[in-house]
């Protein structure tokens, strides 16, 4: 809400003879103006005499406030997003020092007189920061009035300014929420980054110091590795009957990727282990005797028997003789 004050309170129209009523001097903090018919204005300062107070040739008197009095202005000004305006308080201290030219301009609202020349200044200094940094484009708005150029009829000092932002109670809220949301999680980072010891005492500090959730979900945890690895070991051995009916290949997999790291699944060998089987295929051949190329016999061709074994006999049998003389030994008997 602005803050003003009348600096001309009285002004009255004179009649050219005042014999039963003299102007008297003006009291302290005022002065008088006297308008002429003709010519310039008398102006007429506490503790001086009023020329010609009963028969001066004057039209209209003017009183006119002369001391510092406190003003504010409240101002709508733009900032970086204009969707979201502020609204500036400019507060200072007014004092006129040209008499007569307020009295001319017949000036009753200097708050609103000096509206103009200070949303100028205003407008374009909020307009360089976001709607959330109220405090610095107050202090910016402060510093800027403080070392505007003077005005000739009226001295300004003491500047000071507030300012808030426009229909941003949902903008503050959500930042204000993330705020505190961001405490929170930096709060965390330590539990989060730490060991067990750090995930304990958080759960302590949060039970009271009972650690029952901690050490529970542990031996839950041992519980369901221990299932999962004899599942593992039971697809691996090919028993298999016990479990649930689901894909045992999947489970086959994991437990080989678990079990051992290092294995390949079949069929995906490198090139490093098949040039291995290759080289051990070559030395196991160079290492074999040689073959003479020719004298390896042909499946036409039976083998050589030895000169000790027994001739077939007549029949194409090849069992050797009987020891008992005159008797074949393949013969059935007579």
């Amino acid at each position: 809400m602005s803050e003003t004050y009348d600096p001309v309170p009285e002004t009255v129209e004179l009649r050219r003879l005042r014999v039963g009523t003299p102007l008297r001097a003006p009291a302290m903090g005022t002065v008088l103006v006297l308008e002429r018919a003709v010519g310039e204005p008398v102006l007429v300062h506490h503790g001086e005499r009023v020329p010609d107070r009963r028969i001066g040739n004057y039209r209209r008197m003017h009183r006119v406030v002369t001391t510092t009095r406190a003003v504010s202005v409240v101002i709508k000004a733009p900032s970086k997003d204009p969707a979201f305006p502020f609204s500036v308080t400019v507060r200072f201290g007014c004092q006129v020092v040209d008499p007569v030219a307020i009295a001319r301009d017949g000036v009753h609202d200097i708050a609103a007189a000096l509206r103009p020349s200070l949303a100028a200044i205003v407008q374009e200094t909020t307009v360089g920061y976001d709607v959330l940094q109220s405090n610095a484009a107050a202090a910016a708005v402060a510093e800027r009035l403080n070392t505007a150029y003077p005005l000739s009829a009226v001295r300004l000092t003491s500047f000071s300014a507030s300012a808030d932002a426009l229909d941003t109670a949902e903008i503050v809220t959500t930042t204000r929420e993330l705020r505190v949301e961001e405490i929170r999680r930096a709060a965390m980072r330590p539990i989060a980054g730490g060991g067990r010891t750090e995930m304990l005492a958080h759960i302590m500090a949060k039970t009271g110091g009972d650690p029952t959730p901690l050490l529970e979900r542990e031996q839950a945890a041992r519980e369901a590795n221990t299932r999962a690895s004899l599942d593992a070991l039971r697809v691996l051995m090919g028993s298999t009957e016990k479990m649930e009916e689901f894909n045992t290949a999947e489970i086959r997999k994991h437990a080989v990727g678990t079990f051992f790291p290092d294995a390949k699944p079949l069929g995906t060998a490198g090139t490093g282990a098949i040039r291995e089987r290759l080289e051990r295929k070559v030395k196991g051949e160079l290492d074999s005797p040689a073959v003479v190329e020719g004298n390896t016999p042909t499946h036409s061709e039976p083998p050589a028997q030895p000169a000790d074994s027994p001739a077939a006999d007549g029949n194409g049998n090849g069992h050797p003789p009987s020891r008992l003389r005159g008797t074949a030994a393949g013969s059935g008997g007579e």
